[in-house]
């Protein structure tokens, strides 16, 4: 068992998504992101974290700060699954090709129901 923080997840979740994130961008039409960075901006990351279908609403709050917790205790098998749950996700048609219908309420939804979402581990 290990403490961490929403910044170590954060972390894990940018190593992942900037594998990806030239392909991501290109899909997008927002004049407003920086096509030449070759890492993920924080806006980037937040639209990552609020559209991942695997991940728990408590969870996401977790990450992005609105909980009281600032750190959780996690299992080596919990970080493995969290791992598991962000590649899946940044490596999906949805994130990397997606318009704002793939990445609307309604269609994630419709992921979410024949998904596993990650929770916080207690």
């Amino acid at each position: 068992m290990t403490a961490i923080t929403n910044e170590y997840l954060g972390e894990i979740i940018l190593r992942i998504i900037n594998k990806n994130i030239a392909t991501h961008r290109a899909s997008k039409n927002n004049i407003d992101t920086p096509k030449h960075l070759p890492y993920a901006t924080n806006t980037e990351l937040l639209d990552f974290i609020q559209s991942i279908p695997y991940l728990d609403v408590k969870l996401k709050d977790f990450l992005v700060g609105n909980l009281k917790q600032e750190t959780i205790i996690i299992s080596q098998a919990w970080e493995i699954q969290f791992i598991k749950h962000c590649t899946l996700w940044a490596e999906s048609f949805e994130w990397l090709h997606g318009n704002n219908y793939f990445l609307s309420d309604v269609y994630l939804s419709s992921i979410k129901k024949n998904a596993a979402s990650l929770s916080l581990p207690y």
